[in-house]
């Protein structure tokens, strides 16, 4: 009785997946959302540094964040403040669970 050799495709595993990068980045003007954006679509997580537009131009700030939210939202990744001056961006996939109050 011959046995017949079968060939067998093993499932994928975690070595053959796209690296995810944690990136930092100054957030200095609008024109800098479009890298973070790019920068999301590929899977990065960024940590951007928002002061100098704190410092300089709040209202550019508000503006830049609310793009930001928005391009999250269609990714369906998250954002969020981790200090006064650094704000967290994540793709798809990647929630951001913010400190719960204790009761």
């Amino acid at each position: 009785m011959e046995i017949e050799e079968k060939a067998v495709s093993s499932p994928r595993g975690v070595s053959e997946l796209e690296p995810i990068y944690v990136k930092s980045m100054e957030l200095r003007s609008l024109v800098d959302v479009q890298e973070v954006a790019d920068e999301l679509r590929t899977g990065n997580i960024m940590v951007l540094d928002i002061s100098m537009l704190m410092n300089q131009d709040p209202a550019e700030l508000k503006r830049a964040i609310d793009q930001l939210k928005g391009i999250c939202q269609a990714i369906g990744g998250d954002v969020g403040r981790l200090t006064e001056s650094k704000v967290l961006a994540t793709p798809k996939f990647v929630n951001i669970q913010f400190k719960r109050a204790i009761a």
